[in-house]
This record gives structure tokens, C-alpha cells and sequence, in this order.
């Protein structure tokens, strides 16, 4: 899955959407997401075979959460606050995924930290943030 939303993140950013980066020409996307779907459903059947019904269904929630922010990837869709939604709902269901796989696996202590999207770095420079993107930050001469 990972593989997969990195390339339709990089398809992303080819089309302009906010919080991207390293731009990939959709062309040469597409032909990417194909492979990674086929290793997708190859891998998928591991989880079939040792994951208990409620984590199957979290990992189903990831995939179309993917898969929504393949739609925007691919032009289907355009809007971009759709797409920072998209990606956000990928962020949770992967978390959600992880809690569940970890405790099917018996793997005790807190899950892994979050990997919200975007980063709260990526957001620090967006209009309302309180900086003039314009004005050089100031500096404080050296004593």
C-alpha cells in the first residue's frame, strides 16, 4: 500500500496538489500503480491467512482510502482540499490497520506514532498561519 501512495502522492504533485513533493509525470504513474497493485493483491493474501475479521476490514479501509487518493492521482478527481482529505483518510486507516495487525500478532506496547498527513511542518508556511510569505524572516545581529 505504501508503494502505492507514494507513487499517486508524486502523481499528485505533477497535478499541483498541496503537500507534495518529487513530482512524477501521471504517464509513467500509471504504469507504476499497475505493478504495485499486482504485488498489492499478491501480499494482500497474507493478511487474508492470519489477520481476524475486524483487522481484514481495517486493511480493506486502508486500501480504498488508497484508492480514493489514486482517483485524484489519476484525474478523476480535482479538488484540492478533496485530496488533502483523501490523504488524511489514509493516514487514519493505516493507524487504524496497525493497532488491530499489532494486537493479531500479539505485539504488546503502544502502536507506532501517527503518520498524519500532512505534516505540521508542511502546513507552517500556508496562508492563515500567521507569516507574511513575502516579508525575509528577521534576524538578530550577531554581538
Amino acid at each position: 500500500m505504501k508503494q502505492q501512495l507514494s507513487v499517486a502522492q508524486r502523481m499528485g504533485a505533477a497535478r499541483g496538489f498541496p503537500h507534495t513533493a518529487d513530482p512524477l509525470d501521471p504517464e509513467q504513474g500509471m504504469t507504476q500503480l499497475a505493478e504495485n497493485e499486482v504485488r498489492r493483491a499478491a501480499e494482500w493474501e497474507s493478511v487474508l491467512l492470519i489477520g481476524d475479521a475486524e483487522t481484514i476490514g481495517a486493511a480493506r479501509k486502508w486500501h480504498e482510502a488508497v484508492w480514493n487518493v489514486e482517483l485524484y492521482a489519476r484525474g478523476l478527481k480535482d479538488d484540492p482540499s478533496g485530496w488533502t482529505r483523501a490523504v488524511q483518510q489514509v493516514s487514519r486507516a493505516r493507524d487504524a490497520f496497525y493497532v488491530l495487525a499489532r494486537r493479531d500478532l500479539d505485539i504488546s506496547g503502544p502502536p507506532p506514532p501517527s503518520g498524519n498527513w500532512p505534516r505540521v511542518w508542511q502546513q507552517e508556511d500556508e496562508p492563515g498561519d500567521g507569516t507574511e510569505p513575502d516579508t525575509p524572516p528577521t534576524r538578530t545581529p550577531a554581538a
